[in-house]
């Protein structure tokens, strides 16, 4: 199995990553918030290099309460945590956030960062309060292969509570075990 490389760290334009968002549906605070989040993007991208409080901007935006922020910004932060721990310790902070929407999305975008980032993160989340989250995380396990994931996927199916989640757990470790 080939391994899956870093993604490049580049960014489009500004105009370009800001044309996807309709200034009719997203405005206001919510258009401020997600021009701050391309914008820090944009200047870590050009750089290579975190200048100091360089991703507050992401880390508001990851919490934020629109989706298009809040996701804009998470994939943002996943992207960065193959090239600075301080992302990877932004997205750590966001497993603790108190809305598990911010933390389903977490589970999502943890399935473009390094094994290493992703494996431990997924396994908090799989212990979640909310079954949602947790299902969101097996859900995640179902993404990439990572063979690191499949004792932890082993030990969740038989200590999962919810069937609902238990089935995804179930396929995820199916999978993790087909791709090994």
């Amino acid at each position: 199995m080939r391994r899956r490389r870093k993604p490049r760290l580049f960014s489009f334009p500004r105009e370009v990553e800001l044309a996807w968002f309709d200034e009719a549906t997203i405005s206001g605070s919510d258009r401020l918030a997600l021009e701050a989040v391309v914008d820090a993007f944009i200047a870590i991208a050009s750089s290579k290099k975190l200048e100091p409080n360089a991703l507050d901007a992401l880390a508001k935006g990851a919490a934020w309460p629109q989706e298009q922020v809040r996701g804009m910004a998470i994939t943002r932060l996943a992207v960065l945590c193959h090239y600075f721990a301080d992302a990877i310790q932004k997205m750590e902070q966001l497993i603790d956030h108190p809305d598990p929407a911010v933390r389903i999305f977490l589970c999502a975008a943890l399935a473009n960062t390094p094994e290493g980032v992703a494996v431990p993160l997924l396994a908090r989340l799989l212990k979640d309060d909310e079954w949602g989250v947790r299902k969101a995380a097996a859900k995640a396990c179902s993404a990439i292969p990572w063979e690191s994931s499949v004792e932890m996927l082993r030990r969740r199916v038989e200590t999962e509570p919810d069937a609902r989640v238990r089935v995804v757990v179930q396929l995820a470790l199916d999978f993790q075990l087909k791709a090994a």
